[in-house]
């Protein structure tokens, strides 16, 4: 009986032997283990070539000059306290090379583009990529599909003008864009019977910049066709435009 397990124990260990020979010479075994995959070096950045702008000395020294004078212009429109008036006629002939002035002030910042009276009135789908490229001082809030082209567009550029002549310090016509139609003598001033005021006083949303309650009380108005297009002087505040917020 000893001896039939002493060969069971011999048979099982020459087969276990074996087994472990096969497993250590098999094809699988022999080949060597793959190398982990190469990382490949970052990519160089892409080179971004930036054009440099160089500005014209001779157009920026006109534009100092013609600034200086401008400011030298609109200085005698207001009296200092204590001055005697400089008179109807002084005031009339300042105001007018003023004008010219800005005139010239304009074309000489534009960047070559046309301005806002030389295009073809925008239609309704065009009016916003419009006003954004040629009106920048005038911020459109509404969708005024209804209203003829050409008195929009004719509105819409008085104010830029109005916003442009005021320069964030109102001078002469404080503010007044009414007032400014009717006296200033801009070629592209509107016609004094379409600015008004609204006995009702209606009130519109606007933008928080404008009023922090984004609600304001919106009286003033320009006759558009058989319409009435709301807005909000803003040039002197935070954003230096003419807000259209409404219509009516």
């Amino acid at each position: 009986m000893r001896l039939l397990q002493t060969l069971l124990a011999f048979v099982t260990g020459v087969v276990a032997a074996v087994m472990w020979l096969e497993r250590q010479t098999s094809p699988e075994r022999a080949r060597p283990a793959p190398e982990p995959p190469r990382s490949s070096p970052p990519a160089e950045p892409e080179r971004v070539v930036e054009e440099v702008v160089v500005a014209d000395p001779e157009q920026a020294e006109r534009i100092a000059a013609l600034e200086s004078e401008l400011a030298e212009q609109r200085a005698l429109r207001t009296e200092a306290p204590g001055d005697s008036h400089p008179g109807v006629d002084a005031i009339r002939a300042a105001r007018m090379r003023a004008l010219e002035l800005e005139r010239q002030l304009s074309q000489n910042r534009a960047d070559g583009g046309p301005r806002w009276f030389e295009i073809e009135p925008p239609s309704a789908e065009e009016l916003v990529d419009a006003a954004a490229e040629h009106l920048p001082r005038v911020a459109i809030w509404i969708a005024p599909d209804s209203l003829d082209s050409n008195a929009l567009w004719a509105a819409l550029g008085a104010m830029q003008e109005f916003a442009e002549a005021s320069g964030g310090a109102w001078f002469e016509f404080d503010g007044e864009f009414a007032r400014w139609c009717a006296e200033s003598g801009h070629a592209h001033a509107l016609d004094p019977e379409l600015p008004g005021s609204d006995e009702a006083r209606p009130t519109f949303p606007v933008a928080p910049s404008v009023n922090r309650s984004g609600v304001l009380v919106v009286p003033n108005y320009v006759q558009v066709g058989e319409s009435r297009l709301y807005w909000v002087d803003d040039v002197a505040g935070e954003t230096g435009r003419m807000h259209v917020v409404g219509l009516g």
